[in-house]
C-alpha cells in the first residue's frame, strides 16, 4: 500500500483517479484549490501551503493533475496559468525534495506538446517538441524543469503525456460533452441545430478511465525520470464523433456551422505508447462507444 498524495483531486480524472487509489487499498491525501468534500483546499501558486501539505502527507508518492487544462482559459490569463502549471509544478517538486525525498512525483504533462504534427507514423517519447497554445508552452517548460531536476537533483519523477480523454462527469466546456448536450437540446426540440466549428479536425479520446488506470501503473511501475504517452490509439474526425452520438440520441442532427467556433484543420499526432505498454502492461479498455452511452446515460 501507498501513500498518495493527490493534487487537482476534485477535477475530472482527479475525481476518478482518487476513486481508483482507493479501490487499489492505497490511502490518499486529496487536495484541489477548490472546495470539494473530501478535498483538501490547498493553493498550488503558494510554495509555503505546498511545503506544508507535503510535510504533512508525507506521500510515498504524488500524482500532479492541478493546472489550467482548458487552452482557452490558458490564452485568456497566460499570468495565472503560469503560477499554476510551471511554477505550482515546481513548488511541489520542490517540497517532495524536501520533505519527502523519496517519493514518486507523476506529472500529468499533455500530448499537446507535440504540436500539430502530420503524418501516420506514431510518435514516441523522444519526438521533437513544437508546443503551439499558451497551455501546451506551459506542460513543455514544467517537463523541463522536472527533467532537470531529476538529473541535477535527484527528484523522482516520471512524465505522463495523455491525449484527449473523455467520460461521465467531464466538464460540458469540452468537446464531448458539449455535442452531447446540444444533440440531447436538439432532440427535445430546445435547440434548432447543432452549433459546431471544424468537423474535419482528428483527435484520439481515450476514456478516462483507462486513463487513470494508467496513471496508477505509473506510479507504482514507471522509471524515474521516463515519459510515457497514453492514447487509445483510435483517432477519429470531430464530425464522425458528432455522428456517433447523433446515433445514440436516434437523430440526424441539422448543424450550423460557427465561426467563433471554428479551427483550422488539423490532426492530433499518433502516440506510440510501446514505453507504457512495456512498463506496466497497461491497455485500454474501454471503447469510444461505451463511453459515449455512458456520458449520454448520465447526461
Amino acid at each position: 500500500m501507498m501513500r498518495v498524495m493527490v493534487t487537482g483531486a476534485a477535477g475530472f480524472a482527479g475525481r476518478y483517479a482518487v476513486a481508483a487509489l482507493k479501490r487499489a487499498g492505497h490511502a490518499t491525501f486529496a487536495s484541489d484549490m477548490a472546495e470539494a468534500d473530501g478535498v483538501t483546499r490547498l493553493d498550488i501558486r503558494s510554495a509555503a501551503a505546498v511545503g506544508a501539505a507535503v510535510a504533512a502527507a508525507r506521500p510515498d508518492a504524488c500524482l500532479h493533475l492541478a493546472a489550467v487544462s482548458f487552452v482557452p482559459d490558458a490564452a485568456r490569463d497566460p499570468d495565472g496559468l503560469h503560477a499554476i502549471n510551471v511554477a505550482g509544478t515546481l513548488h511541489l517538486a520542490e517540497a517532495l525534495r524536501r520533505h519527502a525525498p523519496r517519493a514518486r512525483l507523476l506529472f500529468v504533462s499533455s500530448a499537446q506538446v507535440y504540436g500539430a504534427v502530420r503524418g501516420a507514423a506514431p510518435l514516441s517519447e523522444d519526438a521533437v517538441l513544437r508546443p503551439a497554445s499558451d497551455y501546451a508552452k506551459s506542460k513543455a517548460a514544467a517537463e523541463e524543469h522536472l527533467l532537470t531536476l531529476c538529473r541535477d537533483g535527484g527528484l523522482n519523477v516520471a512524465i505522463a503525456r495523455p491525449g484527449n480523454h473523455t467520460g461521465p462527469g467531464q466538464s460540458p466546456k469540452f468537446v464531448v460533452p458539449a455535442f452531447i448536450a446540444a444533440v440531447r437540446a436538439f432532440r427535445d426540440g430546445r435547440l434548432p441545430a447543432i452549433p459546431v466549428g471544424n468537423l474535419e479536425c482528428e483527435r484520439d479520446f481515450t476514456d478516462v478511465r483507462d486513463v487513470t488506470a494508467a496513471y496508477l501503473l505509473l506510479l507504482e511501475r514507471a522509471r524515474t525520470g521516463a515519459i510515457y504517452n497514453i492514447a487509445s490509439g483510435a483517432r477519429l474526425r470531430i464530425g464522425e464523433l458528432l455522428e456517433r452520438i447523433a446515433r445514440l440520441a436516434g437523430v440526424t442532427p441539422r448543424i450550423e456551422v460557427k465561426p467563433e467556433l471554428y479551427r483550422p484543420t488539423d490532426a492530433a499526432p499518433v502516440l506510440s505508447t510501446a514505453s507504457l505498454v512495456t512498463d506496466t502492461g497497461w491497455q485500454p479498455r474501454i471503447g469510444l462507444d461505451d463511453t459515449l452511452r455512458d456520458m449520454w446515460a448520465e447526461s
